[in-house]
């Protein structure tokens, strides 16, 4: 019943679907007892009861299952904001982008390879891309030819994009080029985060959001 959406799709493809989303599943298991730097493939595959050789054959390293969940969770965070009513201020975008990525319980457990992506290789690295059969099983209302477009979506150019709206609106008067704007943005909602972890009794996303004003 789980996969009753690829009722359309070839086995071949159905399966693929299964076993990715089975590695997946068995990762964010795990993460509820270690950090996801401590977890190995031997773990992964013993949760997911599955052999090494068929883990090597849908991931090439354990890197790319993080991979592959930024993919979804970029893509689930963009059909979100489509949803925005056009009014909405800069601010109060943040703070519910920021209250999705609290709620997301592995984004959190995920934050260091998100922050080592950034640092290192870049977003744009991202060699997971999701085929016709995971859209189909993981959202709804995509279009076929969006599939590309979204498969090469990134954070960094969902946050460039509200930081050229918020700029040309005066919500953003500091004068930053968008791309370093939505580095800013990455480096805002982290580090609310990482405040808000430590110290719970202060929202202290107000207290960064003042950086946008200069």
């Amino acid at each position: 019943m789980l996969y009753q959406s690829l009722e359309s799709f070839p086995l071949r493809k159905i399966n693929f679907v299964k076993t990715r989303t089975t590695i997946l599943k068995a990762v964010t298991t795990l993460l509820k007892q270690e950090e996801y730097s401590a977890i190995t493939v031997d773990e992964i595959c013993q949760k997911a009861q599955i052999s090494r050789g068929t883990f090597f054959n849908y991931f090439s390293t354990k890197d790319h299952i993080f991979q592959y969940y930024l993919r979804i969770f970029t893509i689930k965070i963009a059909l979100r904001i489509k949803l925005w009513d056009v009014d909405m201020s800069f601010e109060d975008k943040l703070k519910e982008l920021y209250a999705w990525v609290s709620e997301e319980k592995q984004y959190a457990r995920f934050l260091d390879s998100y922050i080592n992506v950034i640092l290192n290789a870049g977003e744009e690295s991202n060699e997971m891309k999701l085929i016709d059969a995971e859209f189909v099983y993981f959202f709804n209302g995509i279009e076929e030819e969006e599939y590309v477009y979204y498969n090469s979506l990134t954070m960094g150019k969902i946050f460039e994009q509200l930081c050229k709206e918020a700029q040309r609106s005066g919500e953003i008067t500091l004068q930053k080029s968008s791309k370093e704007l939505s580095a800013l943005c990455t480096a805002v909602i982290s580090a609310a985060y990482v405040a808000d972890t430590l110290n719970k009794d202060e929202e202290h996303l107000i207290l960064f959001n003042k950086v946008w004003k200069r």
